[in-house]
């Protein structure tokens, strides 16, 4: 076993950088230096929780709409490195109840989004803001997704909501979903519009059972 650091962020960079990539999105984050990589040690530790929220934090009160607005804060994970769908998945929701409690000790859900995963309109929040999260991992089944650790990719819904006034989000979209069908060789049948389906259903990457119930619940205040 190696007792060095892999370089996560490079890795991150290369896997974006691929000239199939579907996500243009994240292609334009990598070309304007937007894609800001933070390195832990392991997905199931709780140790790194306060950590993580400071970068949250930070990625939050530092966001410029006008300058980054095709920015995401990605957190890579060391460890595990050997896992599958199932205990990703497991791995993902435990990380975000774990880093909601503690939030939800000093900020509120953000207004505009449920708070409820299996509401059309849920989002989850942290910092009082709303985030889609795009979960990564070496045992994804969607080659666009099968990064070579864990990874989580944090976006502020605020992005999309600013691309949708421009009128730029809806044709991106659009674009992203063809070349994902082709990059992976089939669509991606987890994928929904928000407020037709609940987003949580696409966190984690792992095709959900129709009864499926979300391991996540929002603190009562």
């Amino acid at each position: 076993m190696s007792l060095l650091k892999p370089n996560l962020s490079a890795q991150l960079s290369e896997f974006i950088a691929q000239p199939a990539f579907p996500c243009a999105g994240a292609k334009t984050a990598l070309t304007k230096d937007q894609v800001h990589v933070k390195q832990y040690d392991d997905l199931s530790c709780e140790m790194n929780n306060i950590d993580m929220l400071s970068d949250i934090y930070d990625f939050i009160h530092q966001f410029n709409m006008e300058k980054d607005i095709y920015s995401s804060l990605v957190f890579t994970f060391e460890l595990p490195e050997v896992l599958n769908e199932t205990v990703f998945d497991k791995l993902l929701w435990r990380k975000l109840q774990q880093l909601h409690e503690i939030d939800a000790c000093i900020n509120d859900w953000d207004e505009n989004v449920a708070d409820d995963p299996h509401h059309p309109n849920f989002s989850f929040s942290l910092g009082g803001c709303a985030f889609f999260i795009i979960g990564l991992h070496p045992a994804a089944s969607r080659k666009s997704r099968r990064f070579s650790r864990p990874a989580l990719v944090f976006n502020l819904h605020a992005q999309f909501e600013a691309l949708k006034e421009q009128g730029k989000f809806t044709p991106l979209r659009d674009h992203i979903r063809e070349q994902d069908a082709i990059f992976c060789g089939s669509e991606n049948t987890l994928l929904d519009n928000h407020g037709e389906s609940s987003e949580a259903l696409q966190y984690s990457g792992k095709q959900q059972p129709k009864n499926w119930q979300c391991p996540f619940h929002a603190a009562s205040n």
